[in-house]
């Protein structure tokens, strides 16, 4: 028989007591997870609140749609203008479409939102960036008495600009990290 390894002489082991031979020695207790359980945190609220933003945002971008009535009720402006019209309310209807379907995911923590609400924003800003380059500056030229290639580079530049932070601000559940954000994705059938 070994001598007790752990024995400060304190103790002595009575005799009736049976030592297991070293082949059996077995481990007891129980695991700390067990003890001590971890909790998770509960979801984060970042994409609902942005889902909600997005779906008031393509809610009021729908009102687009409309643009071509302008030209007729009006009664100006001819085959460019309704061109015109007819492209922004195409760009309405996308932004639309994609703001509130993709606000809607996003209020159930799907990640394809954030994927369908940045792909309307390129698709929308490419739309407003061909009818700035059909012509229609919105009337900036004639107020700040530039001319019209002045014009359509600060209307480009701010149309980048908007791009940028509309993107970001649609990302910001996936920059956060945040809890509960599933997996899916709006180009995983692509692959």
């Amino acid at each position: 028989m070994q001598p007790d390894p752990w024995d400060d002489g304190n103790y002595s082991m009575p005799q009736s007591e049976q030592q297991f031979p070293q082949a059996q020695q077995y481990l007891a207790g129980t695991p700390q997870a067990m003890e001590y359980p971890i909790y998770l945190p509960p979801p984060s609220s970042t994409p609902k609140i942005i889902g909600i933003l997005f779906i008031i945002y393509g809610l009021i971008s729908g009102l687009g749609v409309l643009s071509p009535l302008e030209p007729i009720l009006t009664g100006d402006g001819g085959t460019l203008a309704f061109q015109i019209a007819m492209i922004t309310a195409v760009s309405s209807l996308v932004s639309a479409g994609t703001g509130i379907l993709g606000g809607y995911w996003l209020t159930n923590y799907q990640r394809r939102g954030v994927h369908l609400i940045v792909v309307g924003i390129l698709i929308s800003s490419a739309l407003t960036f061909l009818t700035y380059s059909i012509g229609d500056d919105g009337g900036l030229g004639e107020s700040l008495q530039i001319d019209e290639s002045t014009a359509f580079g600060i209307l480009s530049v701010t149309l980048g600009i908007i791009t940028v932070v509309c993107g970001l601000v649609a990302a910001i559940p996936i920059l956060t990290s945040s809890a509960g954000l599933d997996r899916s994705s709006l180009f995983s059938r692509l692959k």
